[in-house]
């Protein structure tokens, strides 16, 4: 009988209570890889992964440990018991490691705007990046946008990298169906404009409030603006210029906070509009949930964002607050622009699928564990 090929992955990320971009892709990539019953998985992680049942061919590696987990913890564990290859969805190959490790690599943001990150964080990312890229056996890039930088930037070899964009949850994202009532909570909202994500200087919230204030200058609006996510860097900023505008118009603008998981899709369904002005993004999950949903999109033009929506959402220079607010007005006030950017939305959509981002990556770990 043929030896399975034991398939080593960092699932640390993927059980955090609070999930970002990357910790929401590490959670669907495994979830969805593990359902491959050709393969034996082991899966390590700081805390037992509630989202992992009982299978044969799944093993869970528990292994508390208090600070660089990834790189003293997890380097011993692959040191002493190797699996045939290890996969590392969140871009940091431990230290010590395996010859064949295939690595996921979501965006280099921190290169372009560094005065949007800390020094460590700068820091940080740049030397995860490179020893990433120069260690990885293969790589796979969520953009063709991302694969484009790390080759520029860090001399990436183009025949060591495979593009696999992220799917999304069908069952989660999809327009609003005909008699679905919103909940009274998001009543209470309506009409609005959505935003998801963290609250921070690289998401571009302070010309996104700009374009609004612009908005709302026309008192026939009614749209709030609805921000859903954490406070991060230079969040005092945000606050500081949603407070410069009249106070009719910072009613109108709501902070929700972290969203829990089983709000975010009806948030996203019930809204107008979807805004996502973000000056660097690697691919942009949230984008491709509000196409799934049938929510048209203001974006940027620059990075992934084209690429994600390729056409079936407005965009402008993440630095011109006035086109942003200009789209937001076209897409209020025109019917048919606003009925074209769902159905070219919904169209773009049906390219995203998780059962083909893991059949994908599967492909990619099965010919590194086999050379």
């Amino acid at each position: 009988m043929e030896k399975k090929l034991i398939i080593g992955i960092d699932a640390s990320r993927s059980n955090v209570d609070q999930k970002t971009g990357t910790e929401y892709y590490s959670f669907e990539i495994i979830r969805n890889l593990i359902k491959n019953k050709e393969f034996k998985f082991r899966l390590y992680s700081k805390t037992p992964l509630n989202y992992v049942k009982e299978q044969k061919n799944v093993e869970n590696k528990i292994m508390p440990f208090p600070k660089l987990w990834s790189q003293i913890r997890l380097s011993l564990e692959i040191t002493k018991n190797p699996p045939d290859v290890l996969f590392e969805p969140a871009h940091t190959i431990p230290l010590i490691h395996s010859n064949k490790i295939v690595v996921t690599i979501h965006d280099v943001g921190f290169k372009y705007y560094p005065e949007l990150y800390t020094p460590l964080e700068r820091y940080y990312h740049n030397f995860c990046m490179s020893f990433s890229i120069r260690h990885a056996t293969e790589i796979i890039s969520v953009s063709k946008a991302t694969a484009k930088d790390i080759v520029k930037l860090y001399g990436a070899d183009p025949k060591k990298i495979t593009i696999i964009y992220h799917g999304y949850e069908k069952e989660k994202y999809y327009p609003l169906k005909t008699g679905e009532n919103a909940p009274e909570w998001i009543k209470k909202l309506q009409p609005y404009i959505y935003y998801i994500g963290r609250l921070e200087a690289k998401k571009n919230i302070k010309n996104l409030v700009r374009a609004y204030g612009l908005l709302k200058k026309d008192r026939g609006i009614k749209h709030k603006l609805v921000l859903a996510g954490r406070p991060g860097y230079m969040y005092e900023e945000i606050k500081q210029e949603i407070e410069k505008l009249d106070n009719y118009i910072c009613n109108d603008i709501v902070e929700l906070g972290y969203v829990d998981d089983n709000k975010v899709s009806d948030l996203m369904r019930q809204a107008s509009i979807f805004a996502f002005t973000s000056k660097f993004e690697g691919f942009g999950m949230p984008l491709v949930e509000a196409m799934a949903s049938g929510i048209p999109i203001v974006g940027s033009n620059t990075t992934s964002v084209p690429e994600i929506t390729k056409g079936s959402a407005l965009l402008s220079s993440p630095n011109d607050y006035n086109q942003i607010f200009k789209n937001f007005n076209l897409l209020i006030k025109d019917k048919n622009t606003y009925n074209d950017c769902v159905k070219r939305g919904l169209d773009r959509a049906k390219i995203f699928n998780w059962k083909n981002a893991s059949d994908k990556t599967l492909e990619v770990l099965k010919r590194v564990g086999q050379s």
